[in-house]
Parts: structure tokens; sequence; C-alpha cells
């Protein structure tokens, strides 16, 4: 990954909400009025870089703690600040100007993005319900939802539901690292798939190589992988180990039943599970367990 990538990245999802955080916590309103447009703008942008940020490359940990310490900095300037609304007495100067302008930018900024993203949390009518295909772990979604902010894969006609799902280890992280070359780095990696759903195995494969992140196989975009066929909807799992598929085509399987492993094979950056559902040609919305998968979902599965 490139150092500029991994300098955005950790800008975005970690120094700025830290920082904002700190402003609010230290800020000293001289009236209600203008605690409120601070304490509006921190939680626009903290509320965009939570929803819109993959958590599990900073650690899902960080996130929670960038919760709680926004609701602490909400209490201690509320307590700090007179119990005053109007008329607002900012002081001197171009301080009181930029602090206003400032948190207002946020909020006219990212306050439409957090709209549409939270908008890409809802489901669609008439969603197919399927078993959640990995066990024995915590798993997060890295793509997923009903809008490009939160799911790139939303913009595709096939692929509009389709879900990237990566697992975490201890420290809440998909990988022992931000982007190691080592496949065993990953935590999803060889974890064995289950399928979704029952049906007939339509399509099998198992001979393409695993690869080094960030090498991609872009002449075989889905990798290894198995495409079922549950009840008129043709479900696709992709980017499996080499040599780990058990399924050939024809066969019968029950939802449960051993597919293969998770693996780094086709036109992928990182070991993860690609799925999504098709019928008739169309993408089409998917739950597991009735809930609807959107970007930094968790799932807890035994």
């Amino acid at each position: 990954m490139p150092l500029s990538t991994v300098v955005s990245l950790v800008m975005l999802q970690v120094v700025l909400p830290a920082l904002f955080i700190a402003w609010l916590a230290r800020a000293r309103p001289t009236g209600r009025s203008l605690w409120l447009v601070q304490a509006l703008g921190v939680g626009v942008f903290l509320a965009f870089v939570l929803a819109v940020g993959n958590a599990a490359w900073t650690s899902v940990y960080l996130s929670g703690a960038l919760l709680i310490g926004h609701a602490a900095a909400l209490v201690v300037s509320f307590r700090r600040t007179p119990a005053l609304w109007w008329p607002i007495r900012p002081g001197k100067g171009l301080g009181p100007i930029v602090f206003i302008g400032t948190h207002l930018l946020l909020v006219l900024l990212f306050g439409p993005l957090c709209v549409l993203a939270f908008r890409g949390y809802a489901a669609p009518e008439n969603p197919v319900p399927l078993v959640f295909p990995l066990r024995h772990g915590v798993y997060h979604v890295g793509q997923g939802g009903n809008h490009p902010l939160i799911n790139y894969h939303n913009v595709s006609t096939t692929q509009r539901y389709a879900l990237d799902v990566t697992r975490l280890n201890a420290l809440g992280l998909r990988a022992a690292g931000l982007y190691p070359e080592r496949l065993d780095r990953y935590a999803i990696f060889g974890d064995t798939l289950y399928s979704p759903c029952s049906g007939v195995v339509d399509t099998a494969r198992s001979d393409l190589p695993d690869l080094t992140p960030p090498d991609r196989d872009r002449a075989h975009p889905p990798g290894n992988h198995v495409v079922l066929d549950c009840d008129g909807v043709t479900v696709y799992l992709a980017h499996l180990m080499q040599g780990s598929v058990r399924v050939a085509t024809g066969d019968s399987v029950a939802a449960g039943t051993p597919l293969g492993r998770v693996g780094n094979s086709g036109n992928t950056t990182e070991p993860h599970l690609h799925l999504h559902a098709e019928r008739d040609g169309a993408g089409v919305p998917i739950t597991f367990g009735g809930r609807f998968l959107v970007r930094n979902s968790l799932v807890w599965s035994r």
C-alpha cells in the first residue's frame, strides 16, 4: 500500500477524529448556542468517519474508544458552558468567526454524506435469507450496504448487495499489520466456508493460486469459487484457497455443508470472502438471521 494511502487512512480514521474530540473537551464556549454548534460539527464528522471508514484497518476497539471519548467530551464541555443561550458573547477578533465557521462547514460538508451513508443501511423489500457461511470467530463487513459510500459493489447491477467479509483478531484488526504480504497474517485466511443455503452446485473451481498482496489476477476476477443454485437464487462465494474446494458441479448441498476455505485468489487485494446473490441477472439483497449487513457490521459466529 502506498505511504500516501496509509497516511490518509490514519489521518481520517484516527488523528482528525481525536483532534476534534480533544478540541471539544477543552472548549470553553461562552453560551450553549456555541456549544451546540461545536457539538453538531464534531458529531457529524465523527458519524461520517465511523460509517464510511473501514474500522478493521485501525481496530474496531478504536472506533468504540472514539465514541466513548466523544460522549465524555460532550459532558465535560457542556458542564463548563454558561447556562446562556442568547445573546452569544463569543469574544473579539477572528477567533469566534473561525470557530463557528469551522463547525458549520463540518455540518454542511459531512451532514449530507452521513444521510446518504445511513440510507444505505436500509434493506430493500423481500431480501433473500441465508445462513452466515463462516464460523468460530468474529467477522467484520468491509463492504456492504445499499449505497456506494459504504459498499463500492453497489454500482454494479449484479453485485449491488455484495459483501466483502474479513475476520477480526484479538486486537480488533483484520490482519497483523496494516497491509502484510504474508497471507497467514490475515485472520480470515484458511477459515472454512460453509454453504449459506441448500441447493445445487452450479460451478466450482479450485486450481488458481493464492496471491501475495497486493498482487491481483484480473483475468480471473472470482478466483477459486463456488456458485450455488438455491431455490431460484444464484449465490456466489469467491476468492477461495487453492485446492480447498470440496464440492463439484452438480453436487447437492445442505445449508452448513463445508464448501472450501477462504483464500486470496482472483482479483482481490487481500484475503476475504466475497459473497453476493443474483436472480435473473440482477443482484438481490441478502440477510443473515434477519440482519442486513453493512460496512462495519460485526457477526459473532460460533
